[in-house]
């Protein structure tokens, strides 16, 4: 599901990232090649998930193997992004700052995705908060930074006015420093041992110190969730009063 999702939000990022930087995107070819590759890819790696269900360490190799292999196709399209970027006549537009997002939160969720892709190591981590983390930023985070980019880029075409740039901006900073806020913890809290799905930490005693990461993960949420007030505004508002995008 990972792998399905998160396409769109690579199309739409390769396309924003070679309109604001004035070049053709690098290596189009290998580009489209990796974006297939990842969708087949993602049809055989289910079982990595399963990593602690007992199946038989033949099962997990084979697992292990697939899952490492998608990092492949995905450094590919990583390359082609980063080697676009080089060189071009970079514009840093609302929408570029939100394309440029969903690669640094593909690039930082996937990197730690690949050491839940060893069994010995997954069969620690599987029910902690460590496997929280890499999860969203890629399936939630990167996939969700790529629809903002998209209503940014967009948004004149559907609505006829530009959305405004200076609150797009705003929304961006305070969202990603946000975002990194909330589940760069995670990770050490995973590292930990803290189990993911349990209400409060207080009765463990081995647990109690980490207290006061789980406290600061709340309030990064908040804020959080609080910034994305700015983004409504800035539709709803650009809808009635922002500037008119000129008729093609």
């Amino acid at each position: 599901e990972v792998y399905i999702i998160i396409r769109p939000g690579m199309g739409i990022t390769s396309h924003i990232i070679s309109t604001f930087s004035r070049k053709p995107i690098f290596a189009y070819r290998a580009m489209v090649i990796a974006t297939f590759s990842i969708g087949f890819i993602g049809f055989i790696v289910w079982g990595h998930h399963m990593f602690a269900s007992g199946m038989s360490p033949l099962a997990g190799m084979v697992f292990s193997v697939l899952t490492l292999t998608v990092g492949v196709p995905s450094a590919i399209k990583v390359f082609n992004w980063l080697a676009t970027l080089w060189g071009g006549q970079i514009r840093c537009t609302a929408a570029m700052m939100y394309a440029l997002g969903f690669v640094s939160f593909f690039v930082s969720g996937g990197v730690t995705g690949l050491l839940l892709a060893q069994p010995a190591i997954d069969v620690y981590f599987h029910d902690t908060y460590f496997v929280v983390a890499p999860f969203h930023m890629i399936m939630g985070l990167a996939a969700v930074f790529g629809m903002f980019a998209a209503l940014q880029f967009w948004f004149p075409r559907m609505f006829g006015r530009y959305m405004s740039e200076p609150l797009g901006k705003l929304h961006f900073w305070i969202t990603i420093i946000g975002v990194y806020s909330i589940f760069i913890p995670m990770h050490f809290l995973g590292m930990a041992g803290a189990p993911r799905r349990y209400a409060q930490f207080t009765e463990f005693t081995y647990l109690a110190k980490l207290q006061p990461l789980a406290i600061h993960i709340t309030w990064a949420a908040f804020v959080t969730g609080a910034a994305q007030i700015i983004l409504l505004f800035n539709i709803f508002w650009s809808m009635k009063f922002g500037k008119k995008a000129p008729v093609n």
